[in-house]
Formats: structure tokens, C-alpha cells, sequence
């Protein structure tokens, strides 16, 4: 996951990478905040949509994207990302077990899909 290019290489330090967390449970969002920070990510979390449709304007490298958010579906997220044209890799995580909405998360494209039970197979076709 080396995002430096040959021009980016002489201009001084690396860009930190940066991670957008969209999950509303705190446990998880705090484990992969500090995960990825100790390895010198740059880090934000959003627990709700609101505050991902915010957050998106960040540009981030990667999206870590839960599905199931208090305020509506963490599809619409990918759908928004999708729709600007944006380079940003999405790993949606879900505890969803609907073979036929995973399989419209796939239409979406994110870089990888992890489901809960025997789902993972059909979540990113």
C-alpha cells in the first residue's frame, strides 16, 4: 500500500496515508484508529453518515465502511464516493446477512468486503 509516486520521493518526508473509519461502534472504530495510527496513518473517525458525508471531502486513501450505521445504510456512502469519481480503496465491514444487498455493495466495487458467517463469499463477488 505504497501510494508515493517517483515526484512524491524527492519533495521531503512521505505523506501520511489517510484512513476515514466510518463505524459507529466505539470499540472497533477506537481498536483500528490505534492500529493504524501506531503504523503512522492519519486517522478519522466518523460514527454516523452526517459525519462521513463530512469527512469525505478529506480525500481519504482508504475507507474502512460499516454497513449498518444508526442514522441509514453505509451503502450510501460507497454510492457518494463512487459517484464523485473518487481513487479512495473501501473495505466495507458488515454483520449483514443478505445475500441480495451484499451482492448490490459488490456492484459498488470496494477493494474488499468482509461479512460476517458464511456471507464473505457472495459480499464482493
Amino acid at each position: 500500500m505504497n501510494d508515493r509516486s517517483a515526484d512524491d520521493a524527492s519533495s521531503g518526508p512521505p505523506r501520511r496515508r489517510r484512513l476515514l473509519v466510518v463505524e459507529d461502534d466505539v470499540s472497533t472504530s477506537t481498536a483500528i484508529r490505534l492500529l493504524f495510527g501506531k503504523r503512522g496513518w492519519d486517522v478519522t473517525v466518523a460514527s454516523d453518515l452526517a459525519q462521513a458525508f463530512a469527512l469525505l471531502d478529506t480525500r481519504p486513501d482508504w475507507l474502512i465502511l460499516d454497513l449498518m450505521l444508526p442514522d441509514g445504510d453505509g451503502e450510501r456512502v460507497l454510492e457518494a464516493l463512487r459517484a464523485s469519481g473518487s481513487p479512495t480503496r473501501v473495505v466495507v465491514t458488515t454483520g449483514v446477512f443478505d445475500a441480495q444487498r451484499l451482492q448490490a455493495v459488490s456492484r459498488l466495487a470496494p477493494t474488499h468486503c468482509s461479512a460476517s458467517r458464511s456471507t464473505s463469499a457472495s459480499c464482493c463477488g
